[in-house]
């Protein structure tokens, strides 16, 4: 079974979709400022369009044709190694652009104009933010396109039987 995955493709827009997502995040960190936050559900909108081309990409691939519960669980494995990837490069970044996040203390960038109830944490909650971010948001994300349009793309929707090898993942 795990012959037929192809995992270069899954592997190829999961990259993407972590990168498009990171790029606002850079944004974020270097304004360091809780009225900013939009630019956070923006990284989780461009993965949303990643996840998306990556159904059109795998429905292609198929003749137009790729069985619902195929496409939606291509999407979902897609998201989730998306959500990984993603995590990884939060991570990356919170080293390179708030020095002393592992030092003792305070990190030396904090969020600033953050409210009482914020999650506090050495950079005030801003660490926090981006990790709940990039897993609950692209989940969330990620998972809506993966359940809406396997249902929109499939060609003939009378017939849910394809031909084995159309059936891979």
């Amino acid at each position: 079974m795990w012959k037929k995955i192809h995992w270069q493709h899954y592997l190829g827009y999961a990259i993407a979709a972590a990168i498009v997502y990171a790029v606002p995040i850079i944004f974020y960190l270097k304004q360091a400022s809780y009225t900013n936050a939009w630019l956070l559900y923006l990284g989780n909108f461009f993965f949303l369009f990643v996840i998306t081309a990556f159904l059109f990409s795998f429905n292609s691939r198929r003749n137009q044709d790729a069985s619902t519960v195929t496409m939606l669980t291509a999407g979902h494995i897609t998201t989730a190694m998306g959500v990984v990837i993603a995590c990884f490069l939060c991570f990356i970044l919170l080293l390179i652009m708030v020095p002393g996040i592992f030092n003792g203390g305070n990190a030396d960038k904090m969020l600033a104009d953050a409210p009482a109830n914020t999650v506090k944490d050495k950079t005030g909650g801003m660490g926090f933010m981006i990790f709940a971010n990039a897993v609950f948001g692209n989940v969330v994300a990620g998972s809506f396109v993966s359940i809406v349009f396997p249902f929109v793309l499939k060609k003939n929707q009378k017939n849910e039987k394809v031909p084995r090898k159309q059936a891979e993942l």
